[in-house]
């Protein structure tokens, strides 16, 4: 079926020869995999076309194709149905842990680690995930990443509601836990697809990250009071799936919004009518098999060790990351080992935690409003400046929550005083996350999936790893040092963001990836695409270079 914006007019068609793609940056070398693909698809194409005028499509201003063009209506429901993915993700994520004492007397297990692996498998999924969702998604696109994972997502719940023993239910949880894992490194790359406007996808992004909070924090409360029910701890996985499905729906009705793979279809249908010298820029990647594995699939890791500002982002989520999920094992240590709370009760002070995570949006918006004003006084707003800010306050009220709650949490002083701790931990929490992944999409852009993806898998793994080892440290250091431990730690990651704003254009300069995206974009400049018909400028190739014949 023809789009009304494609025509099989050759001279409507908005393109560039393929000669004209040229970068000197691509003769050197040094620069990521990606770069080495897109030359060789540019030297392949010079080949095959030979004296021929090769075109590669893009965007015209204004088109309807465009996902920064579509209505407000499309994008908003586009973002619902993402933050309805993420919602369900991050609230399956903690659900046996208002369940685990039932699930260990239930199938009989002596070690409460064992039992507390059915949130850290989980979390291994998310692991696992991302280094085949997000790049794919680079790949092939955003829609059948995403509705082929959550329907993954679902069945695998199913089966945890089912499961007949321990070892079953910990492996449905695994694999639920990989089909989870889309959202969180995938919808972050379909706001930059639909919103261009930064402080827009920002609020976005802000919605997205204290979903990221709020969902888990839910999750305990009504697994807690669930599971000591007549229904019984499995009944919980079946609100999860009940809650899933309905959510599935509009994650279904969502159209494709990756502009690559939206312009490789347009490439296919005016060839099809006739434009056999038409190309989309994707299809000057090597799209083999050879590629997915060699390229695609080790992107996360290639920018994970090689991108400096990835890598200590990362980490520092990943310690305020895992902190967050060792209090689903640490909570119960102090509610209802200081304080004698139930099993359901004891899941209640998780609520300060959601609303200082929903009062970070707040935050956000006050910082737009900010931003806006010196948009329209003209004055220059860095990339650090646009979005590290709001780290800068959240770390120090991260830090003090921690404290707060170390050597407040004893049997002297009431229990709403170090429940109240966790409505600046929540804020502190969101507002960092907010904050990094943020900015991480507006610094790789076309790549902030695997961006995402690769700071998700190192996030995942933390989050994994500290509730195994929480009882035994809060044993041994006790509530007051083995929290303020973490709250060390987190003073020294909280230095990150001051030192990115100052060293911002440095670190820029070095950047790999940075440098490439930056080439790439130059490749296709707005002001040179003209309708094809007029007469342009003409390229010559000479041996062993590309260069403007003049």
């Amino acid at each position: 079926m023809e789009h009304e914006s494609d025509t099989p007019e050759l001279e409507q068609v908005y393109s560039l020869e393929i000669r004209r793609i040229q970068s000197s940056r691509f003769r050197a070398e040094g620069g990521p995999l990606e770069e080495s693909e897109l030359k060789k698809g540019i030297e392949r194409e010079i080949d095959v076309v030979g004296g021929g005028r090769k075109r590669i499509i893009t965007f015209p201003p204004g088109d309807p194709d465009n996902p920064h063009n579509w209505s407000n209506k499309k994008k908003w429901l586009i973002t619902f149905a993402g933050i309805l993915s993420v919602s369900n993700s991050t609230f399956s994520s903690s659900l046996p842990s208002g369940a685990i004492v039932f699930i260990q007397d239930d199938f009989n297990i002596e070690s409460i680690e064992v039992a507390t692996l059915t949130m850290s498998l989980f979390l291994v999924g998310y692991v696992v995930g991302p280094i085949f969702f997000a790049p794919t998604s680079e790949f092939y696109g955003r829609r059948w990443v995403s509705v082929g994972s959550f329907g993954w997502y679902i069945i695998a719940t199913i089966l945890c509601a089912v499961a007949p023993n321990i070892g079953a239910l910990l492996a449905f949880r695994f694999l639920a836990g990989i089909g989870a894992s889309a959202p969180l490194s995938v919808v972050g790359g379909i706001f930059a697809d639909i919103w261009n406007d930064p402080i827009q996808r920002g609020r976005n992004m802000a919605i997205f990250a204290a979903v990221t909070m709020i969902g888990p924090t839910i999750s305990p409360i009504i697994s807690g009071f669930v599971s000591a029910s007549y229904l019984g701890w499995r009944f919980t996985f079946w609100i999860a799936v009940l809650v899933g499905v309905l959510s599935y729906i509009p994650v279904i009705l969502c159209p494709e919004t990756f502009a690559p793979v939206l312009l490789l279809k347009r490439a296919r249908r005016l060839r099809e009518a006739g434009a056999d010298d038409v190309m989309a820029p994707l299809e000057l990647d090597d799209r083999s098999v050879i590629s997915i594995f060699k390229t695609t699939l080790t992107r996360p890791f290639r920018m994970f060790f090689k991108e400096s500002i990835l890598l200590l982002t990362s980490l520092f989520l990943s310690l305020i990351y895992g902190t967050f999920y060792l209090f689903f094992q640490s909570y119960p240590i102090i509610y209802q080992g200081i304080y004698g709370f139930g099993p359901g009760i004891a899941g209640l002070p998780f609520i300060p935690v959601g609303l200082g995570a929903g009062l970070a949006i707040f935050g956000v918006v006050f910082w737009d409003r900010h931003l806006r004003t010196m948009e329209r006084n003209n004055k220059e707003i860095t990339a650090e400046y646009r979005r590290l800010p709001l780290a800068c306050m959240g770390g120090p009220v991260y830090v003090i929550s921690m404290f707060w709650q170390a050597w407040t949490s004893r049997a002297d002083v009431h229990w709403i005083v170090p429940v109240l701790a966790g409505l600046p931990f929540g804020f502190g929490f969101t507002i960092i996350f907010i904050s990094y992944l943020n900015y991480l999409t507006d610094f790789y852009e076309i790549y902030a999936a695997s961006a995402l993806a690769a700071s998700s898998m190192c996030r995942s793994i933390f989050g994994a790893a500290f509730p195994l080892f929480a009882k035994r440290m809060y044993g041994k250091l006790g509530v007051s040092w083995a929290s303020s431990l973490l709250g060390f730690l987190a003073l020294v990651m909280s230095l990150l963001p001051f030192l990115f704003i100052k060293y911002g254009d440095e670190i820029r300069s070095r950047s790999t990836f940075y440098q490439f995206l930056k080439e790439r974009k130059e490749m296709l400049p707005e002001s040179e695409i003209d309708p094809l018909g007029d007469a342009g400028d003409e390229f010559e190739e000479k041996p062993g270079s590309l260069r403007r014949d003049t």
